[in-house]
């Protein structure tokens, strides 16, 4: 049985009016519609504890805050503002839309607590030197979702609505009716961070490959950062870059929770050379947690919490991944899967897989399409799961081991280790700082 099968709990999001008083505050997602029983749930209250706690994780060698360091103009938007106005902390903008095309090298812009619109594009040319960003006052609670008119217009739009699981949402021409993401990034080294974005899955009928949360497209996203969001209720991905040619991007400490329709539909997608994902809480996606698909280089995933997916929790497709210190718990399918023969030379290690079968991988049917050169060891499974089957062309390591990892609460999403948990230095070195005569396996050092 899922580590979270059966688990009880409303399902709630605490929304906060608008300070405006002609709009209308964010929609409450109808999570509990597309609950399944290896889906975690939880109260919010403890959902967010195991965000924070996740958040807080040390990984040696790494900072704790990955935002950009910002030394020119800050702006600031708030929903009582005015777009007529300059932009400064005592008189702010109104909107978001606005906002983002005042953006120039070396700023930042600051949300207010509240709710503001979607449906814009962020398309600065910034660089390492000079970057820009889009974030929440700290502290502060700003949602972003769909103006009621978007929705409104596009359920005008269907002729042929599909039945829930099914695709193709026909408008009267017999076009796919297809939704832009909430935030679509087109520039470089671009910051967004400490966002509530929140999609219309619920709200309209959805065709494949509709509605992200971010996006990075046309060439965008090289040196970009996703940081410390919330992103739940789109129709296709959480994050997803389009194949359009970015990298070298960074997405770490986000909640991205219950996204998607059908097995496309994932919580991160990422065709996207040197992406590196860390600290993420990935939960309930209909697809993947993590979907590194087709053949991207350099995928670096740690630290993160994989749960409650429809598929397993991370498929890896593409070479010279490294995948370690993860939790993989209650993944439908399984835990990690190695996918065909473009995943080659990866290395999987020190993580916790409470989930059956632990690994797995697909050849296509004939072995010359087999996964090839990887390695799976140093990883701990839990007693009663499947470890589950490499390729012949892999190697399952000596230091893999079956036993309780002795996580704090692990139905609560809080696996910090017991004094004598068997996970504390049972790990190998994966080029990593660490404390004692080896690394810890799991999350914490």
């Amino acid at each position: 049985m899922s580590l979270f099968a059966g688990q009880c709990g409303h399902w709630f999001v605490a929304l906060a009016l608008m300070a405006s008083p002609n709009a209308s505050p964010p929609r409450t997602p109808s999570l509990e519609k597309h609950a399944k029983p290896w889906h975690v749930r939880l109260p919010r209250a403890q959902m967010l504890a195991a965000w924070e706690r996740l958040k807080a994780v040390e990984i040696p060698g790494v900072p704790a805050d990955m935002r950009f360091q910002i030394s020119g103009r800050a702006f600031y938007v708030s929903p009582s503002g005015n777009d007529a106005a300059d932009g400064s902390k005592a008189t702010p903008w109104r909107t978001l839309a606005h906002a983002v095309t005042q953006l120039e090298p070396n700023t930042v812009v600051y949300l207010q607590a509240g709710a503001y619109y979607g449906l814009v594009t962020i398309d600065v040319k910034a660089t390492a030197d000079a970057p820009v960003a889009v974030r929440a006052v700290e502290g502060e609670h700003v949602y972003v979702t769909y103006p009621d008119g978007f929705v409104a217009d596009q359920r005008a739009k269907v002729r042929s609505a599909p039945e829930e699981g099914r695709e193709r949402a026909l408008d009267a021409q017999g076009k796919e009716l297809h939704y832009p993401p909430l935030i679509n990034v087109r520039g470089t080294f671009i910051e967004v961070s400490g966002l509530h974005l929140i999609g219309v899955r619920d709200l309209l009928p959805h065709n494949l490959y509709s509605e992200n949360g971010i996006s990075f497209s046309g060439k965008g996203g090289e040196g970009c950062r996703v940081l410390y969001n919330e992103i739940e209720a789109v129709g296709h991905c959480g994050v997803k870059e389009m194949g359009h040619g970015g990298h070298s991007i960074l997405i770490e400490g986000n909640y991205i929770h219950d996204v998607g329709q059908t097995f496309h539909d994932h919580g991160i997608y990422a065709p996207a050379n040197d992406v590196t994902i860390r600290r993420n809480l990935l939960l309930n996606a209909t697809g993947w947690g993590l979907h590194a698909y087709s053949k991207p280089k350099r995928i670096v995933a740690t630290h993160n919490i994989i749960a409650g997916n429809d598929q397993h929790g991370i498929v890896q497709a593409g070479p010279d991944a490294l995948v370690a210190h993860n939790i993989f718990a209650g993944n439908h399918r399984g835990g990690f899967f190695f996918f065909r023969s473009g995943c080659t030379n990866c290395v999987v290690k020190n993580n916790i897989l409470y989930d059956s079968p632990a690994v797995a991988f697909d050849q296509m049917g004939h072995k010359q399409a087999a996964p090839s050169g990887n390695l799976f060891d140093s990883n701990c499974i839990v007693p009663d799961a499947n470890p589950g089957k490499m390729s012949p062309k892999d190697t399952t390591g000596t230091y893999n081991f079956q036993a309780d990892p002795m996580a704090a609460n692990a139905k609560q999403l809080d696996f910090r280790p017991d004094p004598q948990s068997p996970c504390i230095d049972a790990g190998s070195d994966v080029g990593a700082p660490f404390e004692g005569k080896a690394p810890d396996v799991g999350l914490y050092e």
